[in-house]
């Protein structure tokens, strides 16, 4: 009989405990929590005495695990590192911001940081409201990225100004001027990065900068499933890799293309295609010869401001016509918006990734259609009006790591 009131006994406490579990699931969750565990043990003893007054014990051991939401604040001051290996110390969330680079424009609104920014370069077109900011004057447009206004800078009194590193006049020049005035600079990779996970270095920094850092993984993880689209199709499709040349503007600019260690060129090689400039470093000038050697058959060409019947026309009468790609019309031209995408190693990656797949292996993503992608090397070139930049283009400046424009 005793040991039916114990049962009855540890029953009761079993299923108390049960429904005090389960009420963690009704109450309501933080938005921002880490989980915390807690292992409680609940002894129950009974103790009785049988008809021969022997003591007789019997435990109950039950493990509970309990979920703890606890919240978590984002500590100042804190220092963060750039990509220059500076330490820079923050002590609140900068509140105005300068952006010297496209790339780094999108990347601030992307991380939902557009009201922070008071400044921006000339080339920054992207998210469509920084147009309409700049030209409501709710922006300043500061110069181009190689050819910075400092006093227009420093009138807008920010208290971070974002710069590329690669792009050397910001390195050497503007970037110790403004320190010396009083302005406090940070450095991301940019037009440095070679892969994906240099662009997702950027965007983790910046949500390090401004107390951000669950935006910046959540943004990171939607660019990186975009990008994981392309890559497991390409994967179960087990396809092949068509040779590609990527030319930074038409022959007459001087066959600047992307090298292996660029996130153009890790752009290529993550698309299905194999960069036949993959053998050097950075943005080498090809030779005719040498790209007749790798016979391409991809040609992308990338430019702004240009008609791509104009450019078909010059490349028809360049040895390139004597490669695979002009004599199978997979000759094609990116501009516009096109071309800033795949210019910019800013959150839009996995999209261009997308396009460039589109264009490599038509067989497996389906063709391209859009205004901004031109088969120039078909029969017929369909006319395509562009608009000039109202800012000039630096022609020079392709040498090096660019944001073309």
């Amino acid at each position: 009989m005793q040991a039916k009131y114990i049962a009855i006994i540890i029953a009761v406490l079993v299923i108390g405990i049960a429904i005090g579990y389960g009420g963690a699931y009704i109450a309501p969750r933080p938005t921002i929590t880490v989980t915390q565990t807690v292992i409680q043990t609940i002894v129950t003893t009974v103790t009785t005495t049988s008809t021969l007054t022997l003591p007789t014990t019997i435990a109950a051991t039950i493990p509970i695990t309990i979920t703890t939401p606890v919240t978590v604040q984002a500590s100042w001051p804190r220092t963060v590192v750039d990509a220059l290996g500076r330490e820079v110390k923050f002590n609140e969330p900068p509140k105005r911001v300068v952006s010297t680079i496209p790339s780094i424009t999108e990347h601030l609104f992307a991380l939902g940081l557009g009201d922070r920014v008071v400044g921006v370069d000339s080339y920054s077109n992207w998210p469509p409201e920084v147009i309409n900011l700049t030209k409501e004057d709710k922006v300043a447009v500061v110069g181009g990225p190689w050819t910075l206004d400092i006093e227009k800078i420093v009138s807008l009194q920010p208290d971070l100004v974002l710069m590329c590193r690669g792009v050397k006049p910001q390195e050497t020049q503007y970037a110790p001027k403004l320190e010396e005035m009083g302005v406090k600079t940070f450095f991301l990779i940019c037009n440095a990065a070679k892969n994906q996970y240099d662009v997702y270095m950027d965007i983790r920094t910046l949500g390090k900068i401004f107390g951000v850092e669950q935006k910046a993984e959540e943004l990171i993880k939607a660019i990186d499933d975009k990008i994981r689209l392309v890559t497991t199709k390409l994967s179960q499709a087990n396809a092949t890799k068509p040779r590609v040349l990527h030319l930074v503007g038409p022959p007459s600019w001087g066959l600047w293309s992307a090298g292996g260690d660029t996130f153009i060129g890790w752009m290529i090689e993550a698309a299905g295609g194999r960069n036949i400039a993959s053998r050097y470093s950075g943005w080498p000038q090809l030779s005719y010869e040498y790209i007749l050697s790798q016979d391409p058959e991809v040609i992308i060409i990338t430019a702004h401001g240009v008609d791509p019947k104009k450019v078909a026309d010059e490349v028809k009468q360049t040895p390139l016509a004597n490669t695979t790609a002009w004599r199978t019309g997979r000759v094609y031209l990116l501009t516009e918006e096109a071309d800033d995408m795949l210019s910019r190693p800013g959150p839009r990656i996995g999209d261009v990734l997308l396009l460039l797949a589109k264009i490599i292996h038509p067989e497996i993503f389906g063709e391209v259609e859009r205004a901004d992608v031109v088969k120039i090397s078909e029969a017929v070139v369909a006319p395509l009006v562009i608009q000039v930049p109202a800012v000039g283009f630096d022609i020079a400046s392709l040498a090096i790591p660019v944001e073309v424009q």
